[in-house]
């Protein structure tokens, strides 16, 4: 080798010298949070831009928010025009203009749609509200069977996913997407999942349990869970009834074949077309909503699983998952410090523990060891749980990026409010 040559490669490696980050840096772009600034198309080219400049190799348009209307014109769902006293024009395809500057400036443009949410309680929009309250998913809660419009604790609210209509209705919507916008990269699903542990008691659902169990459930819903107080000033908790393994099983069941049919619908219509999935990573008790996000040959090793419930994992139908690694904790020492910020744990699910995955290092260290390798891992931050801790914010984003195939980073809006830019662009470029 030439001596000079050598030389210059001893001497970058000595200063430190890395080649560019060739992973993929996803940028969601929520709907609502970025309705005001976004509406204006040159602002929307301003945001492109700004993203590619950094690093951005994707975006992720948000065109279904949980309200269910959507952002695009659809000749199936109700279309989001105006927003907390913005209206954005009927002839702005705010798609097809994300797309046009994605071809622009280089960015991969993905659609994100929220499958199972058709209802905005701050809004007082949704399907819910409006032709389809019947759809509207029915929750055990302590207080008895309610419809999720008369809990109001619940922001989004869902339909049934058991319902063949509600998975009629969303296919479509996917189907539509898919074949009106052949330049998408991929369209990816987030909220496809049930509410949570209270959710579906309706009586459709209580029929399609049965008719799986092929038996009457002779307490409903008593045999599935009942709420019980483990002291009088605690909060009731769920104490599993006898069908309470078969219950889980059978709703994870469910959402695993909306997502074979999911797939089936992009793929027909358009096989170059990736199928993506965001859910939370903290998987040990991820069952609450009723999703198996794992590869089929990851058996669970815990209380809740039954044997056969590996056979509702759907990591192998997905071209690639977004796993949600949402702590402000980077490793999983930092857990052992006195203040770990449990209140930063707002997702369903989430839990108030300490266990190694409640961290961005464990998060993905638990998320690779349940996919498998079946598919594609992109660990995903939420930027508002580092808020005044830059170099925390920074920590993470590193971590991820050793972890996992690349970094998804939620959302946009935060970015904007922190002036962040310089950050992400130092980071991307280490």
């Amino acid at each position: 080798m030439n001596i000079f040559l050598l030389c210059l490669i001893l001497f970058f490696y000595d200063v430190g010298f890395t080649q560019p980050q060739t992973k993929r840096l996803f940028l969601w772009v929520d709907a609502s949070a970025n309705w005001a600034q976004l509406s204006d198309s040159s602002a929307m080219e301003a945001m492109a831009q700004k993203a590619a400049s950094v690093g951005f190799t994707d975006l992720v348009i948000d065109i279904k928010p949980n309200s269910g209307y959507v952002l695009y014109p659809s000749k199936i769902a109700p279309r989001l025009l105006k927003w907390k006293g913005v209206e954005r024009p009927a002839y702005y395809d705010y798609l097809a203009h994300a797309l046009t500057l994605g071809k622009r400036y280089g960015l991969k443009v993905h659609a994100a749609l929220n499958i199972f949410s058709e209802g905005s309680r701050p809004a007082g929009l949704g399907l819910v509200y409006e032709t389809r309250p019947h759809w509207q998913t029915i929750l055990y809660t302590p207080k008895g069977l309610k419809p999720i419009t008369e809990v109001e604790s619940k922001q989004s609210l869902f339909v049934n996913p058991i319902r063949e209509d509600v998975q009629r209705y969303e296919l479509s919507i996917i189907a539509e997407v898919a074949r009106n916008y052949p330049q998408l990269t991929g369209i990816i699903l987030d909220r496809a999942r049930f509410d949570g542990i209270a959710s579906d008691f309706s009586p459709e659902s209580r029929a399609a349990f049965e008719k799986f169990l092929n038996k009457k459930v002779k307490h409903w819903p008593e045999d599935i869970f009942t709420w019980q107080k483990q002291t009088p000033d605690a909060e009731p908790e769920v104490t599993p009834g006898p069908l309470f393994k078969r219950w889980l099983f059978w709703r994870a069941k469910c959402i695993f074949h909306f997502f074979v049919k999911a797939r089936d619908t992009v793929k027909t219509l358009n096989p170059q077309l990736a199928f993506g999935d965001y859910a939370g990573s903290w998987y040990p008790t991820y069952y609450e909503v009723g999703v198996n996000w794992a590869s089929q040959h990851y058996h669970p090793p815990y209380w809740w699983a039954d044997p056969d419930y590996h056979v509702t994992g759907y990591a192998e139908l997905l071209d690639f998952f977004m796993s949600g690694c949402y702590y402000f904790e980077v490793t999983i020492d930092e857990l052992n410090l006195p203040d770990v910020r449990i209140d930063l744990r707002q997702e369903a699910a989430m839990k108030d523990g300490k266990q190694f995955w409640y961290s961005v290092e464990g998060a993905c260290d638990i998320t690779n060891q349940v996919i498998q390798q079946a598919t594609t891992v992109y660990g995903s931050l939420f930027i508002l749980q580092y808020k005044n801790h830059p170099q925390q914010f920074k920590r993470a984003m590193q971590m991820v990026l050793k972890k996992t195939d690349g970094l998804m980073l939620f959302d946009l809006v935060y970015i904007n409010e922190y002036d962040w830019w310089d950050l992400l662009q130092e980071t991307f470029s280490d």
